[in-house]
C-alpha cells in the first residue's frame, strides 16, 4: 500500500539529510524514529493548528494525534490512520471505530452516548480475533495487511532478555505473549518498507522469533503492512 505524503518534506540532523521525499517516495535514514516521523508527516498534511473533528483552534502544545482505527484494535502508526485532534475530541472518541464515532456524535444526550459507547466496545471485542485485520483497508489501497513469511522480514534479530521481569521490554514482551495466547493473533500488524525492512513492531517480531527458537508451535507467517512508497537508507 502507499501512505499519504505531503508534497514536500525534509528533515536534517546536524546538517545531514535524514528524511526527504523524491518522486513520490519517502526516504528515511534507518536511525530516524518511524512513529515520530509519521506524526510529523500527519501534521504536515493536515496542519497542527485545528482539530480535524470539531474544527477548533489547537495551541501547538495541545495538539494530539488520533488513530482513526484505534491502536487497541491494531490501528497502525501511518499517515492514512493518523489525524490531528484536540485533547477533548481525542479523549471522547476513545476506542470507537469511524462509523461508530459518527453515530456517537449524532446522539444528543450524555447518557445515550455513554450507553452507545459501551455497546460498541463490547461489539468491537470481536475485532481482536480477526487474524487478517480485514477492517484495515481503504478505497485506494484495498486491504492493507498481507501475511508474509517471517524469514522475509528484515530486522529485530536481537534476542529478548526476559529475565528482568521489571524491565519495560520484558513487560512489553509479556503483554504481546498474553494477547497472542488469548486471541491467537498479534495485536498489531508489522510495518515494513518496500524492501521488507522493519519499521514498526520490533518487539512483536522478536516475540515470534523467540517462540520459534524455543520450538513452540512455529510461526511461519506474520501480518504485515508493506509501504510501497517508503524506503529506508543507511
Amino acid at each position: 500500500m502507499n501512505i499519504i505524503l505531503p508534497e514536500n518534506f525534509t528533515r536534517y540532523i546536524e546538517q545531514e539529510k535524514v528524511v526527504f521525499i523524491e518522486e513520490g517516495i519517502l526516504y528515511m535514514k534507518n536511525t530516524y524514529q518511524f512513529k515520530r516521523l509519521m506524526m510529523e508527516l500527519a501534521y504536515a498534511i493536515y496542519g497542527n493548528d485545528r482539530c480535524y473533528c470539531c474544527g477548533s483552534h489547537i495551541p501547538r502544545s495541545k495538539a494530539t494525534i488520533d488513530h482513526i482505527i484505534p491502536q487497541d484494535y491494531g490501528g497502525p502508526d501511518i499517515t492514512n490512520n493518523m489525524i490531528p485532534y484536540c485533547e477533548k475530541c481525542n479523549s471522547r472518541k476513545t476506542n470507537l471505530m469511524p462509523k461508530q464515532h459518527d453515530e456517537y456524535l449524532a446522539i444528543s444526550s450524555q447518557e445515550g452516548r455513554r450507553q452507545f459507547a459501551k455497546k460498541c466496545n463490547l461489539e468491537n471485542e470481536n475485532l481482536r480475533y480477526d487474524k487478517n485485520f480485514s477492517y484495515l483497508c481503504d478505497d485506494e489501497n484495498g486491504y492493507w495487511v498481507k501475511q508474509c513469511p517471517i524469514n522475509k522480514i528484515k530486522g529485530a534479530d536481537k534476542r529478548i532478555d526476559y529475565t528482568n521481569k521489571e524491565s519495560k521490554k520484558c513487560k512489553k514482551y509479556e503483554g504481546i505473549s498474553h494477547h497472542y495466547s488469548r486471541y491467537n493473533r498479534f495485536q498489531k500488524p508489522l510495518i515494513v518498507d518496500r524492501n521488507m525492512n522493519l519499521l514498526g513492531g520490533y518487539e512483536t517480531l522478536r516475540f515470534a522469533k523467540e517462540r520459534n527458537r524455543k520450538r513452540e508451535k512455529k510461526i511461519e507467517t506474520m501480518p504485515v503492512i508493506i509501504l510501497e512508497n517508503v524506503q529506508v537508507f543507511y
